[in-house]
């Protein structure tokens, strides 16, 4: 009894080892027969929206390419999002068949889709807006009520609303579709719901500073004014870039940027500058032979001198020497103190020396003070003693010994969009000031006193008509008035400051006007070429104790010159003609570029 049980449990245990080894051969097979299944042909049924190649192209299963369960589910998603994307929310997949072949090499598939009725777009409800009217903003989408929705063109239109609302100033403004959802089941229609978050100032906790190898952080800082509240807007942000070129102590300001501390969700504004070259240093040297026999040659030059950032403080220093003639000669010193005391105000001093041949030496020392009202607009007020010494020895040039005290307003507005090639905008400037001139020694009038005022008005219009092109053009009118005027109180009039085409300070006047019309092509963010037109008029009154008859004329100068940044600076060159002048007769003006 014990045997035969014995013997009926080996059965079956071989039996069982038997049964499972074969069903472990045949799924073995199985598996390894579907991992080699290939995708024979792929149809639809149904579908008349989209075209077979179009859902094809939703697929990655394709034809000879091997075919997975999985990949097929995901498919199957995008083709239904695919007519979702185009408004038929209600299409569903109805079936999905699959054929193999006998020994399972490949499969065919047939899907068969049921699309129903297209869901049109009924409402479009916009909220949170108040910058822009909900029907302006209509006006900017292009997915209308009654539509079909389709993703991508949605998508734009917020784009497009993002950008209307960087036009008006609102940078840092967010648009949310926060719904879409069917509704009428009868005749089903879309309802698209977006919330609109108009931050038109964004709070920042960090200022980041890169590029400022010499200049301290302080000065960019003090440039940057951020409010007490730490909030910047696209606008401030803009004047923030204006500011800091204005120093001319950088090559280059980039935009500043927002960023975003994650681990603290806070923002941070980012300043780019790279340090340009403050320090600079140019010479001329010329030499003019002799005309005649015994006379002897002499040396001209011009020596420019220029610290433009202290220390790295934004402090200016300048020095300036200038032998025109054998006899007449320039010496000028500048200093200019930003933030006087930390408060909004520029103030600076100069000292000019000029002797004009034997005829008289002319000393001026001078103090200005800039209140900074705004970003555009600036109000300043000068003072000064201008000092006129004849020579001891007599000569054939009479001209009184005196001393004028005066003080003087003025009056700036900046509007430019770019302080180096402007493309738009007006500067606009008007000074006044009056002065007490005292006679010291001068024949009959020694010890007299006299009035002096001088006014004057300058605008520059700057507009474009194409990219890289800009016109300026500059009007200027000024006058000096007083009961004796003498050399050292008129204006200058030629050469590279007003009316090119003529020698430098060729004439003398109480009265002037003068225009500059520029038509100018940028090479680089600092240099272009342009062609010009100066025309310009002077009025200078007669000069009866010198035999100097009134004089007056409209002069005018025209040509082409050239603009480039170099190691020593900005250097401007410019070939002009005068009026009456022949093509090779033209006058070559060169000038150091420091201010704007």
């Amino acid at each position: 009894m014990y045997n035969r049980r014995k013997y009926n449990f080996r059965v079956k245990w071989k039996f069982l080892r038997v049964k499972f080894l074969l069903a472990a051969v045949l799924a073995f097979s199985f598996s390894h027969t579907q991992s080699q299944t290939l995708v024979g042909t792929v149809t639809f049924e149904g579908n008349t929206v989209f075209s077979d190649n179009d859902l094809k192209g939703s697929m990655i299963l394709k034809a000879d390419k091997k075919f997975s369960e999985e990949q097929m589910s995901s498919d199957l998603k995008s083709i239904r999002e695919r007519y979702r994307s185009s408004g038929y929310l209600n299409a569903k997949i109805s079936d999905v068949a699959k054929k193999f072949t006998s020994d399972s090499s490949y499969v065919d598939i047939k899907i068969s889709i049921t699309e129903g009725r297209p869901a049109l777009i009924g409402e479009i409800n916009i909220r949170g807006n108040r910058t822009i009217t909900t029907a302006e903003i209509k006006k900017i989408f292009e997915t209308k009520t009654g539509g079909i929705l389709d993703n991508n063109t949605l998508s734009n239109d917020i784009k497009a609303l993002l950008e209307a609302y960087e036009k008006k100033g609102n940078l840092f403004t967010k648009a949310v579709i926060d719904e879409i959802t069917l509704y009428d089941e009868t005749n089903p229609k879309i309802r698209i719901g977006i919330t609109i978050k108009e931050e038109s100032k964004i709070k920042i906790a960090n200022v980041r500073i890169k590029g400022n190898e010499d200049t301290d952080d302080d000065v960019i800082l003090r440039e940057l004014r951020i409010k007490d509240d730490k909030t910047v807007t696209r606008e401030s942000m803009s004047d923030m870039k204006f500011r800091l070129e204005k120093l001319n102590i950088f090559s280059s300001v980039e935009e500043p940027q927002i960023y975003t501390i994650q681990s603290r969700n806070e923002s941070g504004l980012l300043i780019t500058v790279k340090e340009g070259n403050t320090n600079t240093f140019d010479g001329i040297l010329g030499y003019v032979p002799p005309v005649t026999e015994g006379e002897k040659g002499y040396f001209t030059g011009l020596v420019n001198l220029s610290f433009r950032n202290l220390f790295g403080t934004a402090r200016r220093l300048d020095a300036r020497w200038q032998q025109e003639t054998k006899s007449t000669q320039e010496l000028e010193l500048k200093y200019s103190e930003p933030y006087f005391f930390g408060l909004p105000l520029n103030v600076s001093g100069g000292f000019l020396q000029r002797i004009q041949d034997t005829s008289y030496t002319h000393r001026k020392f001078d103090f200005k003070g800039d209140i900074l009202v705004s970003d555009r607009f600036t109000l300043g007020f000068t003072a000064g003693i201008d000092r006129v010494i004849p020579p001891d020895s007599a000569v054939v040039f009479t001209i009184a010994d005196s001393r004028i005290l005066y003080g003087g307003t003025e009056i700036r507005y900046d509007s430019r969009d770019n302080v180096y090639i402007p493309v738009s905008g007006i500067v606009y400037r008007v000074n006044y000031a009056y002065g007490d001139k005292k006679i010291y020694s001068a024949q009959s009038e020694a010890n007299q006193s006299f009035s002096l005022q001088r006014y004057s008005m300058d605008v520059d219009f700057y507009s474009s008509f194409f990219k890289r092109q800009s016109l300026l053009i500059r009007f200027f009118i000024g006058q000096v008035t007083s009961g004796k005027l003498e050399d050292a109180d008129f204006y200058k009039v030629g050469g590279i400051k007003n009316v090119r085409g003529y020698r430098e300070e060729q004439f003398r006047a109480s009265k002037l006007t003068y225009g500059n019309i520029e038509l100018r092509y940028a090479f680089s963010r600092k240099s272009f070429g342009h062609v010009f037109f100066d025309p310009g008029y002077y009025y200078r009154p007669p000069d009866e104790i010198n035999n100097i008859p009134k004089q007056e004329g409209f002069i005018y100068g025209y040509g082409l010159g050239i603009r480039l940044e170099t190691a020593i600076g900005i250097v401007g060159v410019s070939y002009a003609i005068g009026k009456g002048d022949g093509m090779l007769d033209g006058k070559i003006h060169f000038g150091l570029v420091n201010e704007f």
